[in-house]
């Protein structure tokens, strides 16, 4: 992992007012129009739970505030961030799946379906603890309109997490639904306002 210290954090009263705070992590769920990105998937046809990672953490990494970390008492930047998915295993459980970045869809999407059914065949969940990850699963079948992420049990951990739910027709389009968990000595309400609008951006554009 890369990164480099902040020498003027400019939310340092924030992250000093909820770092006394137990449990500083909270949730938002907001809904994505996926249907240019779907219509593009099917034609290519790449991974659907994969196309919504990778175009997430793609508008994710071009926001400063959630590759900020804690590392000892000093307060760093990432340049990148790894991806770490949850993938169906044997017998009904799941298992995680590491990606690290490639800015390159094309390159992404080659070599997701062998990553994700190699994951699948066994049950492993020690990856994915380390600061420069951002964390992905789906709920398929599940159309939800509020998610919450199980804690971190670090209250000074920064890795975001993110959950798709059911694509569903509404008022003529393909939406999505997107419960993203946060840390709020990192992040505030606006950084999420903009995560959204580069999302939505990032769904919007090819690879």
């Amino acid at each position: 992992m890369s990164y480099a210290p902040i020498s003027d954090y400019p939310r340092r009263a924030h992250f000093d007012f909820y770092r006394s705070h137990p449990s500083p992590f909270y949730s938002v769920t907001f809904e994505l129009d996926a249907g240019r990105l779907r219509e593009r998937l099917a034609d290519e046809g790449a991974p659907v739970y994969a196309g919504l990672c990778w175009h997430f953490h793609r508008a994710l990494l071009t926001l400063p505030a959630f590759r900020v970390r804690l590392a000892g008492d000093e307060l760093v930047l990432h340049d990148r961030l790894r991806m770490g998915l949850t993938v169906p295993a044997p017998r009904r459980t799941f298992t995680f799946a590491t990606f690290e970045w490639q800015p390159d869809w094309a390159a992404f999407a080659a070599s997701a379906r062998g990553v994700l059914a190699r994951a699948s065949e066994t049950i492993d969940l020690t990856g994915g603890s380390e600061p420069d990850f951002a964390y992905y699963t789906a709920l398929p079948k599940i159309p939800f309109a509020a998610f919450t992420h199980v804690t971190l049990t670090d209250p000074t951990a920064g890795q975001p997490g993110t959950a798709f739910g059911k694509l569903a027709s509404r008022e003529g389009r393909l939406v999505v639904p997107a419960g993203v968990q946060v840390n709020h000595l990192f992040i505030d309400g606006g950084d999420l306002g903009d995560l959204y609008e580069a999302v939505q951006a990032s769904f919007n554009s090819p690879g």
